[in-house]
């Protein structure tokens, strides 16, 4: 089950984020003004493609010495890069991971995040640089004879979560399968019966800034 959700989940994800690519037509996001971004922009914030024929981009191992700030974002070299269409769950939200004993999910979903990492050494490409300090990759990761979107398999396991946008729509569409496998299978962060889904937090947050 879990590899037929993240091959389904992995080949949309790869047919809507590998041209993205190639051409250069994604979202923009908006400045990372703090460790903690709540959500992506909109694909109607798409600025235009850039011209055909430029060239591809190139997939690089994942920094040995990247600091993670969330479980979707990290930094190597002076730079922040954000996983493109993940949601971490958030630092400063808590869950109970056995009868008295209560975690930072944030920090919880870091520490598995970088241990998944480092078993499946991803490759990643950018999609975006937003500015000189902060840019948006996708990475895919090979495990056993089979290579996957990273999201995906992040989000497969438990360990992410489908990102939205300002508007509530999902950034990657694929994603939600992913997800509601991981739900199903009360996989990773699922286990906890008082997880606090990250997108849910900043829906709230945000409607009650309006």
């Amino acid at each position: 089950m879990f590899i037929s959700t993240i091959t389904a989940s992995g080949v949309y994800a790869a047919t809507t984020i590998m041209p993205m690519l190639a051409h250069g037509d994604v979202m923009r996001e908006p400045h990372f003004s703090a460790p903690v971004v709540p959500v992506q922009a909109s694909q109607t914030d798409l600025p235009p493609a850039a011209e055909a024929g430029s060239a591809e981009p190139e997939f690089v191992p994942f920094p040995t010495e990247a600091q993670f700030e969330t479980g979707d974002t990290w930094i190597s070299g002076g730079r922040r890069y954000r996983l493109y269409g993940l949601q971490a769950c958030l630092r400063g939200t808590n869950v109970t991971v056995s009868a008295g004993v209560i975690r930072d999910c944030g920090v919880l979903d870091v520490m598995m995040v970088q241990a998944l990492i480092r078993d499946t050494r991803p490759v990643c490409a950018t999609i975006k640089n937003l500015d000189q300090n902060n840019a948006v990759v996708a990475c895919q990761t090979t495990t056993g004879q089979h290579r996957y979107d990273l999201a995906t398999y992040m989000i497969a396991q438990g360990w992410g979560f489908a990102a939205v946008d300002s508007a509530g729509r999902l950034i990657v569409l694929g994603y939600r399968a992913a997800e509601e496998s991981a739900r199903s299978a009360r996989a990773g962060l699922w286990a906890y019966s008082d997880m606090p889904h990250p997108v849910s937090v900043l829906q709230r947050q945000a409607g009650a800034q309006q």
